[in-house]
């Protein structure tokens, strides 16, 4: 009787032979029972594993057991949930906080590779990230927190944060940025993501929501359009959200780059 057609596989993981040896358990066979073929043989990437890529390999039965054909399989294309070749995210101590909950994922969105997407998998990336980030910035005595999985938030706390603050939250927006490229080139897709200093973003909203007000009063009583100070994109959009319902004032911006700012004029 003729032999079943073979069965070919094809997986991905950090490493190729990691990426075999799961082959070999998905087609329940020993490594002297198929052909292995390197379609890549992956990258570490650079800092952080920035750029990192897994490896992948394409396993094909050599020799399947007599007996009913088996139907002919086209290649599958598995990838494993943690061929990040990024550390694992690291247990959260004392079972408390927003990484205690049961991963909640979306099985209508999948990653390009097929992996359904976990905010709490992809929050504590994020945070692991970040702790090797001040690590190399020779700040150690930071911890990170995650506020947030959805949307993201992370908090660093302890230490004096005042440096990575910057003036007016400078600092704290180019960390960000660079913390975002970082983890959108690591998963593969656009997350957005907050990242916050001893609550310092907090402190800031109620500051310029308060100032927001101060300001529209003052117009309502002078009926004269009012410049606030020049601020970033982020802190005009608070300021234009705390007034959208003032049925006294309309806001608008005005100024071009770092110079642009608020103007609060009455509506009528």
């Amino acid at each position: 009787m003729a032999g079943a057609p073979s069965r070919a596989i094809e997986v991905s993981a950090k490493n190729v032979d990691e990426a075999v040896q799961r082959a070999l358990q998905q087609l329940g066979c020993t490594r002297e029972e198929v052909d292995v073929e390197v379609v890549h043989p992956g990258s570490p990437g650079r800092l952080l594993g920035f750029g990192a890529e897994p490896a992948r390999v394409r396993v094909t039965q050599s020799g399947v057991s007599l007996g009913a054909p088996q139907a002919s399989q086209a290649p599958a294309h598995v990838v494993d949930a943690g061929d990040t070749g990024l550390p694992a995210p690291a247990p959260v101590p004392g079972g408390t906080g927003v990484l205690d909950r049961e991963p909640q994922t979306d099985k209508d969105e999948s990653d390009e590779d097929g992996v359904p997407r976990d905010p709490v998998r992809d929050a504590e990336l994020a945070r692991i990230m970040l702790v090797e980030l001040l690590h190399r910035m020779d700040m150690r005595d930071l911890r990170v927190e995650v506020t947030s999985a959805e949307p993201l938030m992370l908090n660093v706390l302890g230490g004096d944060v005042a440096d990575l603050i910057g003036r007016r939250g400078e600092n704290l927006r180019a960390l960000q940025f660079v913390l975002s490229l970082m983890l959108n080139k690591q998963l593969r897709r656009h997350i957005r993501i907050t990242v916050d200093a001893d609550g310092y973003r907090s402190r800031r909203e109620d500051l310029l929501q308060g100032m927001a007000q101060r300001f529209a009063q003052r117009v309502r009583e002078t009926r004269q359009p009012m410049q606030l100070e020049a601020m970033p994109p982020n802190e005009r959009r608070i300021v234009h959200l705390t007034l959208a319902d003032d049925p006294d004032v309309v806001t608008e911006s005005a100024g071009e780059g770092d110079t642009r700012r608020v103007v609060i004029k009455p509506r009528h």
